[in-house]
């Protein structure tokens, strides 16, 4: 059982009912969706095959294939693009993503500071600038993690200036609610 209005708002279909059929379609395209047939007073589906035919342009760069793909190496991107004769100069190019991806660091030390109780020992981490600001327009978030719980508080700011304000703020957020 379905409830036709749900349905509409859902799939964005239309649907049509005669006293033997009731047929879904889509709303712009008018692709037949489902098809359902009157049997003993309810409408019954079957199965209908759901196509959808793309069309890609060949001429497209390495650098777009390799983006669209995550990254692969040049002869996984030649490969798959069909377009090994066309190099672009893909190879010269140092893709930004795969160099930052192959970085290494040392793993972090074992910390002999572990907190006995909530809010004994915060950890505070300040980020940005980001080069889009958030819904609020918010270019900078100070993160907040208590060691003891693990429990995160994420600030979003405008401005760097901010944070002074977001620490007090969370300090006296923390003495009301949890008295510590």
């Amino acid at each position: 059982m379905i409830s036709v209005t749900q349905l509409i708002y859902e799939t964005n279909c239309v649907v049509q009912f005669s006293n033997s059929l009731c047929v879904m379609q889509d709303r712009t395209s008018r692709i037949l969706i489902g098809l359902g047939e009157r049997i003993d007073g309810l409408y019954y589906f079957r199965g209908t095959r759901n196509e959808k035919a793309f069309k890609i342009d060949s001429g497209l760069s390495l650098d777009i294939w390799h983006r669209r793909m995550g990254h692969p190496s040049l002869k996984i991107t030649k490969l798959v693009s069909n377009n090994g004769s066309r190099n672009n100069d893909y190879g010269n190019k140092a893709c930004d993503v795969c160099q930052r991806a192959k970085q290494t660091r040392d793993s972090f030390p074992l910390s002999n500071n572990n907190a006995a109780d909530v809010f004994e020992l915060v950890h505070c981490d300040m980020w940005g600038p980001y080069k889009t600001p958030s819904s609020c327009g918010a270019y900078y978030f100070l993160t907040i993690v208590d060691d003891y719980s693990r429990a995160i508080w994420i600030f979003l700011l405008l401005d760097k200036r901010e944070a002074p304000r977001a620490l007090l703020n969370f300090i006296a957020l923390v003495e009301k609610q949890y008295e510590k």
